[in-house]
């Protein structure tokens, strides 16, 4: 065999060479190009599915979590389980009952953006029916809303329930729940009606996605009808994963799968699905490879008979370029290669000759990059080192105050209970904050709760008081703006001070834009401390008014020349501080 090759005439040996390296080469890469080409879009699809479902979890849960907070006040509310108690005989005292019960519009009226309503179907039969109060009849009782509701005895459930609106009938993703007096009697069951408009929102950003009960049942979908279908979850387990097959309206899909379940007293949980059709997502990746293969096909058959053309004349300038390459393979990069011509020989030489000339620099740009990667990576290490270190359980949190809030109703603590529940407000806020805009009145409400704990640590030591143009409210600003300077306020200037302190927040437009000014009368700064604040505001170094460097820089990042940030102490007479901030509409 190997005296057969070397007899062979060159130009044989090189078709048969062609045929060797390039030809079974390149149908070997159309292989691998098609395959890959079905993993990519295969990965991009699960990646999709995932992130989808997991934006799904984040939003819903934010949703869900505000029925559960209603569930939970409805069902210790002792003025709502009297009504639902008390057998009337006398219809002015029924009225009366209900004109002054108005937690169901107060709570919509807070909650309005997710909850679409909230009723009560009510076992007394001496109630009168209104939108919110509904007698259980026949029909009521064969709801299995209803029956799931009675038998998991004052668990939250989520089911679908139908809304027989006159004018707007149709089915609520809902949170169903029995309510029950003191001695364990049965008194009605609570149904909170999500808005259907915001389940609709949150799943159209999210591709084919739909939300299923741990009955199979679809409560919410993109393509509405699904909705009160069933689908088999049994294969799909408890813990987040991909299901490489699930049947969804007679045709097969591939999906992934997460579980929420909003609230430890749940009776059941949710699946969270985002599907796809593998026939549609390899459409593209099977037109691409296609092409790719006639490319090859023509490439080959070209290139086969222009190599049997010119075969004599291309043999004598590989032969002698082969000359050079050994060369060079033999580590003298320093050869001078001379071939003339600028067809592929021609350009094949002066990649040689360019190829040479490089490879000392690669192999030191090679040993550079792996240690600025190995650099990288411990910087990475002590990174996450850092964050695992800061890192707590938030849901851990909420539930100990919950717990504390909940002990301290129990015994009659009103203003700890009050006082807990503003904690648990904060820290929410502060975990879930982003660098998106929020109202003038949210930031407000946030400082709010901040000083009224403050309020309530310091007891007679600290006053405050707030003020805002309410024409200011729906305006955008960046979220934990106000918060840091109320604290620095409190820190570095109430707090040292030797009696009462107070903190005043003024809010007003001024032109077109937005003032917001604070100022106690704290122990204010000696002249030198001014200075050296001012100085710091602007540089790299941190202080001890971390809060004032930090709103600052936010400020800068954000409006760039377009902010104005002052400062003004006086030692024994208390601070202030001014911030002019653009007028932002919601964008």
């Amino acid at each position: 065999m190997k005296s057969l090759l070397t007899n062979l005439q060159m130009r044989k040996k090189f078709i048969l060479a062609f045929l060797i390296s390039a030809f079974i080469p390149q149908i070997i890469l159309g292989i691998i190009l098609f395959l890959n080409l079905h993993s990519i879009a295969l990965e991009n699809a699960v990646s999709n599915t995932k992130r989808n479902v997991q934006d799904v979890k984040n939003k819903l849960l934010d949703v869900l979590q505000n029925a559960v907070d209603i569930s939970n006040k409805l069902y210790l509310d002792k003025k709502l389980l009297g009504i639902l108690s008390t057998e009337y005989n006398d219809i002015s005292k029924l009225y009366e009952d209900y004109t002054s019960y108005t937690e169901f519009s107060n709570l919509i009226s807070i909650y309005y953006k997710n909850i679409h309503a909230i009723r009560v179907f009510a076992f007394n039969p001496t109630l009168l029916e209104t939108g919110e109060f509904v007698k259980i009849d026949d029909f009521v009782r064969r709801q299995k809303w209803f029956v799931h509701a009675v038998e998991k005895d004052g668990k939250i459930l989520w089911e679908l329930v139908f809304d027989n609106d006159p004018f707007r009938p149709q089915y609520y993703f809902s949170l169903v729940r029995l309510i029950k007096n003191s001695f364990g009697e049965k008194l009605g069951v609570m149904v909170i009606y999500i808005k259907k408009e915001r389940i609709d929102e949150i799943l159209s950003q999210n591709g084919n996605t739909i939300v299923v009960t741990d009955k199979g049942t679809i409560v919410a979908a993109n393509d509405q009808n699904l909705v009160g279908k069933s689908i088999d979850i049994t294969p799909f387990g408890g813990d987040d994963r991909l299901v490489e097959s699930v049947k969804i309206n007679q045709q097969d899909f591939m999906a992934f799968v997460g579980t929420i379940m909003p609230n430890v007293t749940s009776g059941n949980y949710l699946k969270i699905i985002s599907f796809f059709s593998k026939k549609e997502i390899f459409k593209v990746p099977n037109r691409i490879s296609f092409f790719a293969f006639g490319v090859i096909t023509t490439d080959l058959l070209i290139s086969l008979f222009l190599m049997i053309l010119f075969s004599k004349f291309i043999t004598d300038r590989l032969t002698a370029l082969n000359e050079k390459v050994n060369q060079i393979s033999h580590g003298h990069l320093d050869t001078s290669i001379e071939i003339l011509g600028k067809d592929e020989i021609g350009q094949l030489a002066e990649n040689v000759r360019e190829m040479a000339k490089n490879i000392k620099n690669l192999i030191e740009q090679v040993y550079l990059a792996e240690i600025q990667k190995q650099q990288i990576l411990t910087k990475q290490r002590e990174i996450q080192f850092e964050m695992l270190s800061s890192q707590i359980n938030p849901h851990f949190l909420f539930n100990t105050l919950e717990a504390i809030r909940m002990k301290a109703v129990c015994n009659g603590q009103e203003e700890i209970s009050h006082i807990v529940y503003l904690l648990s407000n904060l820290l929410r806020r502060s975990i879930t904050v982003s660098s998106e805009l929020i109202s003038l009145k949210e930031e407000v409400e946030f400082v709010q709760q901040f000083l009224e704990i403050q309020k309530f640590r310091f007891g007679d030591r600290i006053d405050f008081d707030i003020q805002v143009d309410e024409e200011l409210f729906d305006y955008k600003i960046l979220p934990f703006i106000i918060q840091p300077l109320v604290e620095n306020s409190i820190k570095h200037g109430i707090e040292p001070k030797v009696g009462k302190g107070y903190i005043s927040i003024r809010i007003f437009k001024r032109k077109e834009k937005i003032v917001i000014k604070v100022e106690d009368n704290g122990i204010g700064m000696k002249e030198d401390e001014y200075e050296k604040l001012i100085s710091r505001l602007k540089s790299d170094q941190k202080d001890a008014h971390v809060g004032l460097k930090n709103v600052y820089t936010r400020l800068k990042l954000f409006y760039g020349n377009e902010f104005e940030f002052l400062v003004k102490s006086k030692f024994e007479s208390g601070t202030v501080v001014e911030i002019t901030v653009p007028r932002k509409g919601d964008e």
